[in-house]
C-alpha cells in the first residue's frame, strides 16, 4: 500500500465532516491557512508530517489510517502481542523442563 495524495485529503475531508468541523475552525486549531487545508482535502497538496501528526491527534485516529487508509492497524499489534504471550509461554514451559532435569 502506498501514500495517495487525493486519497488521504479524502480521509481527511470525511473526518472533518464526521467531527463537525469547517474547514475553517479545523484550520484555526491546526495553525494554517484555511486554502491549505483546502488544498490538502482536494489531494492538490499532501501533509507536512507535523500536520498528520495533529490531524491524528484531533480526531483519534492512527497516521496509518490518515496516510495509507489501514483501518486494521491496531489490530495487527494485538495479534503481535498475543504470539509474543505464546512464545513467552512456551519459553518457560521450557526452562522449567530443563530446572526439573538438573
Amino acid at each position: 500500500m502506498t501514500y495517495d495524495v487525493k486519497q488521504s485529503g479524502e480521509r481527511i475531508r470525511q473526518l472533518r465532516i464526521q467531527h463537525r468541523y469547517t474547514q475553517e475552525t479545523l484550520a484555526k486549531e491546526l495553525n494554517i491557512d484555511r486554502s491549505l487545508l483546502s488544498h490538502v482535502e482536494a489531494g492538490k497538496r499532501g501533509c507536512s508530517v507535523d500536520l498528520f501528526v495533529q490531524l491524528s491527534n484531533i480526531f483519534s485516529v492512527s497516521l496509518d489510517l490518515l496516510i495509507l487508509g489501514k483501518e486494521q492497524a491496531m489490530s495487527s499489534s494485538v495479534n503481535d502481542r498475543d504470539m509474543l504471550k505464546m512464545d513467552i509461554a512456551e519459553l518457560i514451559g521450557s526452562l522449567e523442563a530443563f530446572q526439573r532435569k538438573l
